[in-house]
């Protein structure tokens, strides 16, 4: 039979249903034995249409529903089972762990060498800079070379880390008279927002926190040089500028840094979006500020306002 022959019999039959679209025939439901009428339908094509297209539509949701929420789905051929799928979700989370760990130790080394060969930044920056610029290229090709010098480099960073909460720990300890205080200064408020927690050399807190939302912009206090950009686990995403007079000023617990290291910034130029980076007893977004002169920390509510 032809192709032609075949549709001009299916084109008949769609002539003859759809002349008896709404004709009206009675399906009935007899005993076998006499023929008793138990149950009458009337259908007509139209009803019988509407009826299957329904009935079809619901059944095929219906097994779809059925596979998505239920573990029949890791029966079909090509879907991962439910234990590969735990383990790919355990590998991805590794992965990333890894990746993380790897980017904070390369700012560990960038930054370490930037920040110790850092003596005079008003009038040997470009040489510092350059220094730092080898060492870290040196370093690089070790760590592609090797994964051992990662190793190496995550030591160098806890060292820097624990050299560093060491000074903080000495200069709790010294009287407040012996603090250094800064003259003839204007600084500006590195952000805006509610004082929560004031500086207190006693408790070995050396700056305040400034609450407020999320993403809330925070600027430099004065125009000066980014000697320090990274992530530690105590005092999350951190950013350190030089500026003029030995005065440093410093910024943890950020939610993203704007600034690289080298970069000259204005007062008042954003430098972070406020966050809760690290460990911290404020959860919410904050700001921990320190204000640091000729190596001594300094009380940042004598010299800014917070509005």
């Amino acid at each position: 039979m032809s192709i032609v022959q075949l549709f001009g019999k299916f084109k008949q039959f769609m002539k003859r249903l759809f002349s008896n679209w709404k004709t009206r025939y009675r399906l009935s439901v007899k005993t076998e034995e006499n023929h008793e009428e138990k149950f009458t339908f009337i259908l007509t094509p139209q009803r019988i249409f509407v009826i299957g297209g329904t009935a079809a539509v619901l059944l095929i949701a219906l097994t779809a529903i059925i596979i998505s929420v239920t573990p029949l789905k890791y029966y079909i051929p090509g879907y991962t089972s439910l234990e590969e799928h735990k383990l790919y979700l355990q590998v991805s989370a590794q992965v990333d762990s890894i990746s993380q760990l790897v980017k904070q130790n390369q700012q560990y080394l960038d930054n370490f060498y930037n920040v110790i060969n850092e003596t005079n930044i008003e009038d040997e920056n470009s040489v510092v800079m350059d220094k730092s610029r080898r060492a870290s290229h040196e370093l690089k090709e070790r760590n592609d070379a090797e994964m051992e010098a990662m190793r190496e480099v995550d030591m160098q960073a806890n060292d820097l880390l624990a050299n560093h909460l060491r000074t903080e720990e000495e200069n709790s300890k010294l009287p407040v008279s012996q603090r250094a205080d800064i003259s003839n200064v204007t600084l500006a408020a590195p952000t805006t927002g509610v004082l929560v927690q004031e500086f207190d050399v006693s408790s070995n807190h050396y700056g305040v926190d400034i609450q407020n939302k999320k993403n809330t912009l925070i600027t430099s206090v004065a125009e000066g040089i980014v000697i320090y950009t990274g992530f530690d686990p105590l005092n999350g995403n951190t950013i350190v500028i030089q500026h003029p007079g030995n005065i440093i000023s410093i910024y943890k617990h950020n939610e993203v840094l704007l600034k690289s290291v080298g970069a000259r910034v204005n007062m008042g130029e954003p430098i972070a979006k406020m966050g809760s980076s690290g460990q911290n007893r404020i959860q919410s977004a904050h700001l921990h500020f320190e204000l640091w002169y000729n190596g001594f920390p300094v009380n940042p509510l004598d010299y800014i306002v917070i509005k």
